[in-house]
């Protein structure tokens, strides 16, 4: 059965530090063939993202938490999103649901974690020589690469929980439920904490807001309204989600990370 691998990283695409890390996986999987009886597992690697924000754990785990959970049963998802490569912080080698994490244990599990608790979590302990500063070629392609010949020397004890990030809560109150931003996808889309059981009221009375600017059409698709205009909607990742059709909400409402947005009632 062939294993299948993912790495996600904040690397982008044209430095080489992606094809190092690749090179070294594969380099250390095929390792010690000459007189083995048996093959190293097959394997496919698959990228999944590269243009993380640079250091940016929060988006690390809003990626985790909404992508990797789709794979089939024992993926091993490799994340290097790690501004404390070098320092005391440890890689952790996680069981979640149904799918297998190497990361560094920084919070990019957060969000995960809340949908996911863990089942298994354990320190990697590997003598491989490291630089202070690329631990992806150094230390996660290789132990990625014993994991999946199913050598498991490399990890360590077992820890009884993960570092975890604060995540906004919404907040409700009598005449009010408060969120945030959470996300702004690819297309501008606001994303917000606000889950999307909260459609149904905004169906019938129409009062969302972002940074105080009212978000007067609320809808069930981009195509109910015309281009340009603003709307709220439940979107596909289980949020309410602020949009302008065919342009960029994040844009046109100067809208970030942690913009307030409002549910009156």
């Amino acid at each position: 059965m062939t294993s299948l691998v993912t790495l996600t990283t904040d690397f982008g695409t044209s430095s080489g530090y992606v094809a190092q890390m690749k090179g070294t996986f594969f380099n250390t999987l095929f390792q010690g063939m000459s007189g083995e009886t048996s093959p190293p597992a097959a394997c496919q690697l698959i990228d999944l993202a590269h243009d993380i924000p640079e250091h940016d754990i929060r988006s690390a785990a809003w990626f985790a938490a909404t992508s990797c959970f789709f794979f089939p049963p024992r993926t091993l998802h490799i994340m290097v999103v790690d501004p404390g490569v070098g320092t005391s912080r440890q890689i952790v080698y996680v069981e979640m649901g149904d799918q297998r994490f190497l990361v560094p244990n920084n919070g990019l599990l957060t969000l995960s974690a809340r949908q996911h608790p863990p089942k298994i979590i354990k320190l990697v302990e590997t003598t491989y020589p490291a630089s202070k500063t690329f631990h992806g070629r150094d230390i996660f392609a290789p132990t990625a690469a014993q994991i999946v010949r199913g050598q498991t020397s490399c990890l360590g004890p077992a820890i009884p929980e993960l570092l975890s990030l604060s995540w906004p809560e919404p907040k409700e109150h009598k005449e009010s439920v408060d969120g945030v931003i959470v996300h702004i996808d690819n297309f501008g889309n606001l994303i917000t904490n606000l889950p999307d059981k909260f459609a149904t009221a905004l169906q019938e009375k129409s009062r969302l807001s972002c940074n105080e600017t009212p978000i007067s059409q609320i809808v069930s698709t981009y195509g109910e309204a015309e281009k340009g205009s603003i709307v709220g909607l439940a979107g596909s990742q289980g949020f309410i989600e602020i949009a302008v059709v065919e342009g960029r909400a994040d844009k046109h409402l100067n809208a970030r990370i942690g913009t307030p947005v409002r549910i009156a009632r």
